[in-house]
């Protein structure tokens, strides 16, 4: 008697395991997500300094993206000088000689402010010189 409780306890402990393994994989449903058809298995999506992604930008694309900022925002410099060192641009403005200095120290301000926004990923040191 006692080995025929036994063996019917451990069978409905095995089904009682086997029901709960299975049970709980019949009812969740995993959505599968595909990546973006460029290529590269998705990688652009990841990392937005690669240059096939559209964020990328060369030096030179930087300098110009800056230099346009300038001559926007800034319709009285003559001439702009722009240097990147790594994380560091130089920037150097030329403005008219008879620029006042205060208005040289506003615009050595705003035109941090402006490069800044336009190109983030640099420390700006700006510089103004009147000519």
């Amino acid at each position: 008697m006692k080995k025929r409780i036994f063996f019917l306890a451990a069978v409905w402990l095995l089904a009682v395991s086997v029901a709960t393994a299975c049970g709980g994989a019949a009812n969740t449903r995993q959505e599968v997500r595909t990546h973006s058809k460029d290529g590269l298995l998705g990688i652009t999506e990841v990392n937005p300094n690669m240059p096939l992604s559209k964020t990328y930008r060369t030096y030179s694309d930087d300098v110009r993206v800056m230099e346009a900022a300038i001559k926007e925002r800034f319709p009285m410099v003559t001439n702009t000088t722009i240097t990147l060192n790594g994380p560091v641009a130089h920037v150097l403005l030329n403005v008219p000689a008879g620029t006042s200095a205060e208005e040289i120290a506003r615009i050595k301000h705003e035109a941090q402010a402006v490069l800044a926004a336009a190109s983030p990923r640099y420390n700006i040191d700006a510089d103004v010189s009147a000519k």
